[in-house]
């Protein structure tokens, strides 16, 4: 019997992910392969398809884990800011005025922390959705690839569709 597989599997149990230490050797390894081969016959192309596709479920889990650790830091950060503005004090002991708290909020160090934290896992996010963008653009591409080695070599499907430029 198999193991029974969660989305807590996928999106990992902790709130901050390391995201930062995510393995993408063998997304780099595929994008890599894809980008220095050309399909050429129909069993490569399908092939390529298929290295393409696992390249981008890779993706998909640490893509999983890093929206949920931006999701998690964007509200750190508000309320690391509304802790900090309600404990400010002015250091004379006079009033305290509301520009005074907003101000300390958004100078707070502790603040600066957390926000750098959430720039580099937006950061992270935007780089894997790139990745990923190629990977399904690639698998795509393979797919045209082999549909057109199967109307014009092997004879499949010949219709009076237009047969893809290049492969006539």
């Amino acid at each position: 019997m198999t193991q029974q597989k969660t989305l807590g599997d996928f999106i990992g149990t902790e709130l901050e992910e390391d995201f930062i230490q995510f393995d993408l050797t063998e997304i780099q390894m595929v994008l890599e392969k894809l980008q220095n081969i050309d399909a050429i016959d129909l069993a490569h192309a399908e092939l390529l398809q298929q290295q393409a596709l696992r390249g981008a479920d890779v993706i998909t889990s640490y893509l999983g884990r890093v929206v949920k650790t931006v999701g998690y830091l964007e509200a750190k950060v508000n309320n690391v800011k509304n802790r900090v503005a309600l404990e400010y004090q002015a250091p004379d002991g006079a009033r305290t005025t509301m520009e005074m708290r907003k101000f300390a909020s958004e100078a707070s160090s502790e603040v600066e922390a957390v926000q750098i934290k959430l720039a580099k896992a937006k950061g992270s996010k935007s780089v894997l959705e790139k990745k990923y963008d190629i990977l399904i653009k690639s698998h795509h591409h393979y797919k045209e690839i082999a549909t057109g080695l199967r109307r014009t070599i092997l004879g499949y499907g010949q219709s009076s569709e237009k047969v893809p430029e290049g492969w006539e």
